[in-house]
């Protein structure tokens, strides 16, 4: 291998362990959306949380989430998944989503610096939640009722 080559072998696998370690580096906020999600004509770009490691750092750790930005957390089958703001370091909209219906919403989640915050639960079963900036739900009209279509 070249020495370039070594360099760039280095730096990729420097790179790398810092991820698998729990690196402090903060994934993109302003990425290509994995999904969309539309609820009353408002359509977000939503990053995809599948895996349960991707589910539990959810947006902890980020700064800030854009206006039209979003998570979606898609489970394989319906429970009451509750979330908490561990590593938030600002507040959110949770919405939990049922067979493409909105079936609860927590407005104005609050974070708690340099704590775990609140857990919040959700009233009804649900198999798919997204998260907002606070304040987004409420601005664009969203009820508990209205009809969700998720592309991805």
């Amino acid at each position: 291998m070249s020495g370039g080559g070594l360099h760039w072998a280095l730096l990729l696998a420097l790179v790398s362990a810092t991820t698998a370690c729990g690196g402090s580096e903060q994934p993109p906020v302003e990425q290509t959306p994995e999904a969309w999600v539309t609820i009353r004509g408002q359509r977000v770009a939503a990053e995809l949380a599948l895996t349960p490691a991707q589910q539990a750092r959810g947006l902890g750790e980020r700064d800030s989430l854009g206006w039209n930005q979003g998570m979606l957390f898609v489970y394989d089958e319906a429970s009451f998944y509750a979330f908490w703001m561990k590593g938030m370091r600002f507040d959110i909209d949770i919405i939990w989503i049922r067979d493409d219906r909105v079936v609860d919403i927590a407005h104005r989640v609050q974070h708690v610096p340099g704590g775990n915050g609140p857990t919040v639960r959700p009233r009804e079963l649900s198999e798919t939640i997204l998260e907002v900036p606070a304040g987004y739900a409420q601005s664009h009209g969203w009820r508990i009722g209205d009809r969700v279509e998720i592309e991805r």
